[in-house]
């Protein structure tokens, strides 16, 4: 069970509300990229380099909707078997019913989830420091 104290986050929430929305948007796209890059290296690190084709291909996408980012770590090419993709990443981090699971995504997300929360309420704090 994964659990984070949100409270220095929500402090600087209610200070961000404040900022110009150009500002801010900035600085929250800015945080969220930096703090899951966190999450993306440790994947990295984390994935098994028979070839080194899965570590190639992991990659933060971003999107931006109104009210709302999202920043997710996975594997470019999903699970589409494509020349060069490594569509078999599920079946190395979930296993199969001859091999055995060696995940490496949740891990990577589990260990870092604080430093992530961290790193997004520094570099948001610095942002709007500097605001």
């Amino acid at each position: 069970m994964l659990t984070l104290d949100t409270k220095s986050l929500s402090d600087v929430l209610k200070r961000i509300a404040q900022v110009e929305e150009k500002i801010a948007k900035k600085a929250i796209r800015t945080a969220t990229r930096k703090a899951m890059s966190i999450v993306r290296n440790a994947a990295k690190d984390r994935a098994p380099t028979d070839s080194g084709n899965l570590s190639r291909h992991i990659a933060l996408s971003f999107k931006v909707k109104p009210g709302v980012v999202y920043a997710r770590v996975g594997i470019r090419g999903g699970a589409k078997k494509n020349d060069g993709t490594p569509y078999y990443w599920r079946m190395v981090e979930f296993g199969t019913k001859h091999q055995p699971a060696q995940p490496f995504m949740l891990p990577a997300l589990e260990t870092n989830a604080g430093a992530v929360l961290n790193t997004v309420t520094a570099e948001l704090s610095k942002a709007l420091d500097r605001a």
